[in-house]
């Protein structure tokens, strides 16, 4: 990559799509029902380019006074965020959450296809999903820049098997704690473990 091109979004745009366009030929993979997020960021002594699909997200480190302070640098791609919503309804796609047994409304706003109960997805944006994409989900990255400052300490990228009950802000206390004992490898232990506590505590 030539990182002083004016169409270098574009060239990670279109990669996104490539990547996408080969899944969905990839005869070995079922990709109807299943799919992934993806965020991605090239560094450079300058400045982070973030590339983000799906609600996996991007958060920054920052540590001012010796306080540390957080920063999404990435958006997740949810049916709540508005200009998400009216694309899904825009391609005829519908927008509610799931109905359990006794007709009643529980979780989060997903996405499902205009005549079929179809898939249900939790985010607007992803690698495959060929039946989400039937009602308005892509595969195009939302590309943006961050220019390095000098309180800028480190960056954190996970899905939302981290931030589903961990907010960034208590992510980046937490990493924070370890970046100060350079300990990486601690660090990530304790957010996986972390995260599966709370995952079980919520959801049983």
């Amino acid at each position: 990559l030539d990182l002083n091109k004016d169409n270098l979004s574009e060239v990670i745009i279109n990669t996104f799509i490539m990547e996408k366009n080969s899944l969905l030929r990839n005869k070995q993979i079922d990709s109807d029902l299943s799919g992934s997020t993806c965020v991605s960021v090239i560094y450079t002594p300058q400045k982070l380019i973030i590339a983000n699909l799906g609600d996996s997200r991007c958060v920054l480190g920052k540590n001012k006074d010796g306080n540390w302070e957080f920063e999404n640098l990435s958006r997740d791609h949810k049916p709540n965020i508005k200009d998400e919503a009216d694309r899904i309804k825009k391609c005829g796609g519908r927008i509610r959450p799931m109905i359990d047994e006794d007709g009643c409304f529980v979780g989060p706003l997903r996405v499902y296809m205009k005549d079929k109960d179809l898939p249900g997805l939790a985010m607007t944006r992803s690698f495959g999903d060929y039946f989400a994409s039937i009602a308005g989900t892509i595969s195009e990255p939302e590309v943006t820049e961050h220019i390095l400052k000098e309180e800028d300490k480190f960056i954190v990228l996970a899905s939302d098997g981290l931030y589903e009950f961990i907010d960034s802000d208590e992510v980046v206390k937490y990493v924070g704690e370890f970046y100060e004992k350079n300990d990486i490898v601690g660090c990530c232990e304790f957010l996986y473990k972390e995260s599966c506590k709370r995952w079980i505590d919520e959801e049983e």
